[in-house]
């Protein structure tokens, strides 16, 4: 394993005020897949691809506690509730591959 020292230039959306500097152990493969992201362009450090997929983690798990309180609160979803979620899902989806690709630059 590598040990990977965070710091505060993790992205620009970040401040010194909202960061904190941490150690992380990654995996021999982990860690050269994230350096490969940062030499190609795709990320700015390896900390900032660390916060990213944090991020996202953290949205996640925000998601499906919105989703388990609203199924507590208004039970079972009926197929047209279900329907209209699935095609947002598939927009956010289509969204985020549209994003990947603009991130990775024109197709060699």
């Amino acid at each position: 394993m590598r040990h990977v020292r965070c710091d505060h230039r993790m992205t620009a959306g970040y401040d010194r005020g909202m960061t904190r500097k941490i150690g992380v152990s990654l995996r021999d493969e982990l860690y050269e897949w994230a350096a490969r992201e940062v030499e190609e362009g795709r990320a700015e450090s390896v900390s900032a691809l660390i916060a990213e997929g944090l991020e996202v983690l953290e949205a996640r798990s925000r998601l499906e506690s919105l989703v388990a309180d609203l199924r507590a609160e208004i039970g079972p979803v009926d197929e047209g509730a279900r329907a209209r979620v699935d095609d947002a899902l598939r927009a956010a989806e289509e969204a985020q591959r549209r994003y990947q690709a603009k991130r990775k630059g024109p197709a060699a």
